[in-house]
C-alpha cells in the first residue's frame, strides 16, 4: 500500500525547494521505508541545489538522515521494521575489487543521479503521478523515504535523532578525516581551516585521538568562538592575522602535524596556506571540495622534499558502515559530544531558512526536525 507523505521537492535547479505532499510506492527487492527522524542541512546539499552538482530535478534531496524502518522489501535480509538506521551516501556492494580489499568508500557502484533506484525506477510520485526522484537514493528531505538496504547502518535505539542524522556524513567525514586518514597521534599539533559542520567534527576527531595542540582557522568570529567547545587549544582569525605566522608562534616553529582543509570551498590559496603551517613529515588532508574552477594544487613539489604530503578524502576513511558505529558508539559513551555541533534545528517547512543560514555562515551544523523523536 503507497504511503502519503511530506517532502521539500527541488523542482527546479537554482530554486527554493517546494513543500509538497507525495506518495511512496511499496519498496522493492533490498529496499525499505522509512520514517524519518531528522536530516542534517550539509554544504553538498547545497550544491546539489544550485547545480554544481549533477541532479536531475524534481527530486528529493538530502543525504544526513536518521530514521526507523516501517517497512521492508523482499530480499532485505539485515533489517527490520522498527530498526533505528543510519542513511549513507555510500552503498558498498561489498564485492568489487575496491570492497574487498577494505576501501569500501571507494567502491564504484554509485547511485545514478537521475534520482532512479538501482532497479532504474521510482517510488515517489507528486500528486499528478508524475515520477519524483530520490537524489543518490536517500531523499532524506522527507517525513517518510525509500533507502536501499546497502545504504543504511542499523544504529543503537535511543540516540537522538539529530545526532544520529549527523553521524551520516559530516561527522563521519571530520572525525574521520582526523583519526582515520590523517591518523592523528597523542601529542600531535593539528590545524582545521574551515570550521563548519566538517571542520568542527574534525576538530571533535583531532581531540579524540590525543592531538596536543588543535588550531581552529577561520574568517567567522562566531564559528571561532564555538570551537574550543568542539576541543580546540587555540583559534585564528584568517581575516585579522597571517595564519602561517600565528601557527609558527603557537608551535614554537615546528608546524603542525597535520592540517584539515574543510572550507565550504577549498581554494588555492588554502593549500599554499597549509604547507606553509605544516612540519617535516606532516600531512594536509583535503576534506572539503575544490572552488570551481580550481584544477591543480599550486604548490611547489619542492616544498613537498620535508617529507610533506598531500592527500584528499571522502567520507573520512574506507568503511563507512564500521565507522557510523563507532563513532555513535563513542558519542554514547561521552567521548564524542555531537550534540555540541547542532546549532539550529527547523521544521521540514522551514528548510529554505536552513539553507539562508548556511549560506550566511549563521551554523555549524542545522537540522531538519521531521516530528516525533524516534524511539
Amino acid at each position: 500500500m503507497a504511503i502519503t507523505t511530506e517532502a521539500a521537492v527541488l523542482r527546479a535547479v537554482g530554486e527554493p525547494l517546494s513543500i509538497e505532499a507525495i506518495e511512496i510506492h511499496p519498496p522493492a527487492d533490498g529496499e525499505v521505508i522509512l520514517k524519518m527522524g531528522a536530516a542534517g542541512i550539509c554544504g553538498s546539499d547545497r550544491r546539489v541545489i544550485e547545480g554544481t552538482y549533477p541532479v536531475e530535478p524534481p527530486v528529493v534531496c538530502g543525504h544526513e538522515g536518521a530514521g526507523v524502518v516501517v517497512e521492508v522489501g523482499p530480499g532485505v535480509q539485515s533489517l527490520e521494521v522498527g530498526d533505528t538506521v543510519v542513511q549513507m551516501f555510500k552503498g558498498p556492494c561489498g564485492t568489487c575489487r575496491n570492497c574487498l580489499r577494505g576501501l569500501k568508500t571507494f567502491c564504484p557502484t554509485a547511485m545514478d543521479v537521475s534520482g532512479r533506484l538501482r532497479d532504474g525506477t521510482y517510488r515517489m510520485f507528486d500528486q499528478s503521478g508524475a515520477a519524483v526522484g530520490t537524489h543518490i537514493g536517500l531523499g532524506s528531505f522527507a517525513r517518510h523515504t525509500v533507502t536501499p538496504e546497502r545504504h543504511l547502518v542499523k544504529i543503537p535505539d535511543g540516540v537522538e535523532p539529530a545526532v544520529a542524522a549527523l553521524v551520516s556524513c559530516g561527522v563521519s567525514t571530520g572525525v574521520g578525516a582526523a583519526v582515520n586518514v590523517a591518523g592523528v597521534q597523542p601529542g600531535d599539533a593539528v590545524m582545521v581551516l574551515g570550521i563548519g559542520g566538517v571542520g568542527a567534527a574534525a576538530v571533535m576527531g583531532a581531540a579524540l585521538a590525543g592531538a596536543e595542540r588543535i588550531v581552529a582557522v577561520d574568517i567567522n568570529a562566531d564559528k571561532l568562538a564555538l570551537a574550543p567547545g568542539y576541543g580546540a587549544t587555540d583559534v585564528v582569525d584568517a581575516s585579522a592575522a597571517d595564519v602561517a605566522d600565528a601557527v609558527g608562534e603557537l608551535t614554537g616553529g615546528w608546524g603542525v602535524d597535520a592540517v584539515l582543509l574543510a572550507p565550504d570551498k577549498v581554494r588555492s590559496e588554502h593549500y599554499e596556506t597549509a604547507i606553509a603551517c605544516l612540519g617535516a613529515g606532516g600531512m594536509v588532508v583535503q576534506v572539503g571540495g575544490t572552488a570551481h574552477g580550481m584544477e591543480s594544487i599550486p604548490i611547489s613539489p619542492n616544498l613537498l622534499l620535508a617529507q610533506k604530503s598531500i592527500v584528499g578524502t571522502t567520507f573520512g576513511g574506507p568503511d563507512p558502515a564500521r565507522d557510523v558505529v563507532r563513532w555513535i558508539d563513542l558519542h554514547l559513551a561521552g567521548r564524542l559530544p555531537l550534540e555540541k555541533l547542532i546549532t539550529q534545528r527547523y521544521p521540514l517547512e522551514e528548510i529554505n531558512t536552513g539553507f539562508s543560514d548556511l549560506v550566511a555562515g549563521r551554523n555549524i551544523r542545522g537540522v531538519v526536525e521531521m516530528g516525533r523523536a524516534m524511539k
